[in-house]
């Protein structure tokens, strides 16, 4: 009974209660009860603060992850690149860590609201830093730049400067402590419009995730990935010249299929072929799955890119091809050599766990901007 009267007398109490019932007749979701669902369902995602006896390089560090949960903010077509790769990595450095997944208040709430919900969110959790991945106008400018005012470094990972740059990136930029780039030939662009703070990092993988699993090996070559571009073209153009491949993908006849499956396929494959087109423009980039493919002690076999030197020896660690005369010549020779092959598989698994998990990457990021 005293607990009771106590808990009658605490006027925060009767303020939920009221809070409830507007909701309820107006249909309208309260700002702080956002926040308590959002709390409530992230359960602060970070591993133990040890690991091998060591502390771990995130220990006693608070961050924001802003980012989508869901591919392309749909739960219908599963996990995003980012909860697969990204959001893993952080955890496993230890940081006390901190998810709004962007898309989904966006969809629910809308940009304004959203925001807003970002903005409360970092007043009460007081981040150190928060790390972005922005889809496209997810929330408002005014939102990033009232985190820095609190104090928090912030940083956005910006993966598609190859081609949209100047319609994109150049315009959020400047909201944002630390800019991440994966294009090399955008620092320079960066540079002229007087944004200095531009870290170059580079796609990785999330090797807890994809890695080599027990399977047999039962495809020639298989692709997956969406087919836009003219990866419908070269597909086509590789079964009229005898090549069995196999392919998977969001708008692929055969559908998207899932991580877990995604992961059998490249480990059951002897080859992996990877197409480096941009999703927009006549454009050419390293693509996440030149890391995810050697991650699981596979051989991928990817179009050569300048770029993709500064992080395998091509021929030793990965195939790459130049036209597709040559792609139908590097296949042939993985399927009739096997041996060879096992052997730039091996060698490629090696580099990917030494030098591109994104748990490295991180490192490299944080440290470049001082924070580890």
């Amino acid at each position: 009974m005293r607990d009771l009267r106590r808990y009658l007398s605490d006027p925060y109490y009767w303020r939920r209660g009221m809070l409830r019932l507007f909701e309820a007749v107006t249909r309208r979701v309260h700002l702080e009860t956002q926040l308590d669902l959002l709390l409530a369902d992230n359960a602060r995602i970070a591993e133990p603060q040890r690991r091998d006896g060591g502390t771990l390089p995130g220990a006693d560090f608070r961050l924001l992850y802003v980012a989508p949960k869901f591919d392309y903010g749909s739960p219908a077509r599963g996990y995003s690149y980012e909860e697969n790769h990204l959001l893993p990595a952080l955890a496993g450095l230890g940081f006390s860590l901190t998810r709004f997944d962007s898309l989904t208040f966006l969809r629910r709430l809308g940009k304004a609201a959203a925001s807003e919900l970002l903005v409360e969110l970092a007043f009460r959790f007081r981040p150190d830093a928060a790390f972005f991945v922005l889809f496209k106008d997810d929330v408002d400018e005014a939102a990033v730049e009232e985190l820095r005012r609190m104090g928090c470094v912030t940083f956005n990972w910006f993966a598609d400067d190859h081609w949209r740059f100047e319609s994109f990136s150049s315009r959020w930029a400047p909201r944002f402590s630390w800019v991440v780039t994966t294009d090399p030939q955008a620092v320079a662009k960066y540079h002229a419009r007087n944004i200095t703070h531009v870290i170059r990092s580079q796609w990785g993988v999330n090797h807890r995730l994809y890695r080599p699993v027990d399977r047999a090996r039962r495809f020639d070559v298989t692709f997956v990935g969406q087919p836009h571009g003219d990866r419908r073209y070269v597909l086509h153009a590789l079964r009229r010249n005898g090549v069995a491949v196999q392919a998977w993908g969001y708008g692929s006849p055969r559908g998207k299929i899932t991580t877990r499956q995604a992961v059998e396929v490249i480990n059951e494959s002897a080859v992996n072929l990877n197409l480096s087109n941009a999703s927009r423009g006549a454009v050419d980039q390293i693509k996440g799955r030149d890391f995810e493919i050697p991650a699981c002690r596979a051989l991928l076999l990817t179009q050569h890119l300048e770029a993709l030197g500064e992080y395998y020896e091509p021929g030793a660690e990965v195939l790459t091809y130049d036209g597709f005369d040559d792609l139908l010549t590097k296949i042939r020779w993985a399927l009739t050599h096997p041996a060879d092959a096992d052997r730039v598989r091996e060698a490629g698994y090696r580099r990917v766990l030494r030098d591109h998990t994104y748990e490295k990457r991180f490192q490299e990021i944080f440290h470049r901007a001082g924070l580890l």
